[in-house]
């Protein structure tokens, strides 16, 4: 099923990443800077478009490199996971978010735990 995602408002830039086994990846990215001083990250799966390790499959090594690249600190740090509206006719493919929630161990991310969110709650967090 091919998808040419357009950036918008949940996505601005790509992320190139090394994925499983150092398989070259990519998955768009959006990282807005919050009034609160926490970085808010949401990472697209961009299905065809990207050659290799699938966001969910590599949710917390991304989700490190991410912080690292941006120079955040974990406790500064909120990462959604969005996987885009494909069109079709089964579920699975609808749009969603999902706030992932992890554990630290000192140098990175480890344990992720999945929350959906609505897209109205999503739109809010961006506010933040």
């Amino acid at each position: 099923m091919e998808i040419n995602i357009a950036f918008d408002a949940y996505m601005d830039r790509y992320f190139d990443f090394p994925g499983q086994w150092d398989t070259p990846s990519r998955c768009g990215v959006k990282i807005i800077r919050r009034k609160d001083g926490k970085s808010l990250v949401i990472a697209t799966e961009i299905y065809r478009q990207n050659p290799g390790t699938p966001v969910t499959e590599w949710v917390a090594p991304l989700a490190t490199q991410i912080m690292q690249h941006i120079e955040e600190q974990p406790e500064n740090y909120i990462f959604i996971e969005h996987t885009p509206d494909l069109r079709s006719k089964l579920t699975f493919y609808d749009e969603t978010f999902d706030k992932v929630d992890f554990d630290w161990d000192g140098g990175k991310f480890i344990n992720p735990r999945w929350t959906r969110l609505s897209k109205v709650e999503v739109d809010k967090m961006m506010e933040g």
